[in-house]
């Protein structure tokens, strides 16, 4: 009985804010006020340079459609981004090459927003790699 009376007392003398707190949030954007995001942009591929594995290579797309942050770049000028060896080339549907006017589309990370009066089409291929290309047909 004395065991319950000073766990009683010990438990109301905590205050519930310490005895319910949730531990610090470890997100890798906390404090971070320009998040970086995933862009997906789809279209019509001009040119591909392979990376090695002393150089970059590069891609040009066309874009005619682009998920929610890549909106802007829709139908404008052909966008050349860099290759990385890392980056991932998926073939699909029995392409094996990359032929003239090619349909595909490019995965790639940047931060969320851009310096106010900053073009994204000329800033987003100078700070970001490609990730991932699909080609979707030769």
């Amino acid at each position: 009985m004395k065991k319950l009376i000073v766990f009683l007392a010990v438990a109301l003398a905590i205050p519930t804010s310490v005895a319910f707190a949730k531990a610090p949030s470890t997100h890798a954007n906390l404090g971070k006020s320009n998040p970086k995001v995933m862009y997906i942009l789809k279209g019509t591929f001009s040119s591909f340079v392979p990376a090695t594995s002393t150089a970059d290579g590069s891609i040009t797309i066309t874009v005619t459609h682009a998920n929610y942050h890549a909106r802007a770049l829709k139908n404008g000028p052909p966008l050349t981004f860099a290759v990385a060896p890392n980056t991932r080339i998926t073939f699909v549907n029995g392409t094996t090459t990359l032929g003239p006017h090619a349909k595909g589309m490019v995965k790639f990370r940047a931060p969320l927003r851009m310096a106010s009066g900053t073009d994204l089409a000329t800033a987003l291929p100078a700070m970001a790699k490609a990730l991932h290309v699909i080609i979707q047909n030769g």
